[in-house]
């Protein structure tokens, strides 16, 4: 079996990211680490950004009226947490996931003294928005302010 594993692509004055997974859960993980991972200069992989000491585990809610909006509104807390505490996501335990809400243990951590934000995301938008179900896989795209 494949990791997750996620990928930039290119869109007109803003980014976009695309996500594969298992799982509903692996999809709503690779997708916070993709979009720290976007922070930090990278353009695609499968695992955890370089990040320096364990800063701190947070209990997260999120709710939504359908798994898009949820997964946007998931992003748009871990990227409140980095750009308020430069923090970066690293791993989440789901307590809920369903299609309109979770409730997570996510971790975070500082950046590496070698992994530096190199890059700032204004925001998470809706446009050209996609989360699905395709055969065994889950799939995700959403775009981000620069």
């Amino acid at each position: 079996m494949t990791p997750a594993r996620w990928w930039t692509v290119e869109h007109t004055a803003d980014l976009a990211i695309e996500v594969e997974a298992h799982s509903l859960g692996e999809l709503f993980v690779t997708g916070g680490l993709a979009m720290m991972g976007v922070l930090l200069g990278a353009e695609g992989g499968t695992g955890v950004p370089e990040a320096g000491p364990a800063a701190d585990w947070r209990d997260l809610t999120c709710e939504a009226s359908d798994r898009e909006a949820l997964f946007v509104d998931w992003l748009r807390e871990l990227l409140y947490i980095q750009l308020s505490e430069q923090l970066l996501f690293s791993a989440a335990d789901f307590n809920e996931l369903d299609e309109k809400k979770l409730a997570a243990r996510a971790a975070f951590q500082l950046p590496s003294n070698e992994a530096q934000v190199e890059r700032e995301l204004k925001g998470v938008t809706y446009h050209d928005l996609e989360v699905v179900r395709r055969g065994d896989e889950w799939f995700a795209r959403v775009i981000f302010d620069l």
